[in-house]
């Protein structure tokens, strides 16, 4: 039986840029961008989630998250069907060191690894880059 996942994902902004990590889907051959988060845990609320998340995938701290919303998200990956709910949250860097980054290095809890980047709109649409889940673009940028 499938289960809806509930995750928490984080979007960082700095000078008119996002943080996003890059992903790869095998079965499409596509290569994506998403935001830093994961799975929220029984007993957890979103918001302990995404402090766990951002400190276990890139070992950073955060402060000041606010939800920007929730969103529901159906898709494939890998050709299996998938099924989310998604609290999306900002929030900033406790260490200033991590805005002066150009890429940063992340660890999912399989042991995959991942970059993540500060991307302007501008090369965001010059890439043509996918941004998951679906929904999330009316957030990246503050207008």
């Amino acid at each position: 039986m499938m289960h809806i996942k509930i995750k928490a994902l984080c979007l960082f902004r700095h000078q008119d840029k996002v943080l996003l990590s890059y992903g790869y889907d095998p079965a499409k051959d596509e290569t994506y961008l998403r935001p830093i988060g994961g799975g929220i845990e029984f007993g957890e609320t979103s918001t302990q989630a995404i402090a766990r998340e951002v400190l276990e995938e890139i070992q950073q701290q955060i402060c000041k998250p606010q939800l920007l919303g929730v969103l529901e998200n159906l898709f494939t990956f890998d050709g299996q069907q998938g099924h989310e709910i998604v609290f999306v949250y900002e929030a900033e860097f406790v260490a200033p060191a991590v805005y002066e980054s150009i890429e940063i290095s992340g660890c999912e809890t399989d042991g995959s690894t991942y970059i993540a980047q500060w991307l302007s709109r501008e090369q965001i649409e010059q890439k043509q880059y996918l941004i998951y889940p679906k929904g999330i673009e009316q957030w990246l940028f503050k207008s």
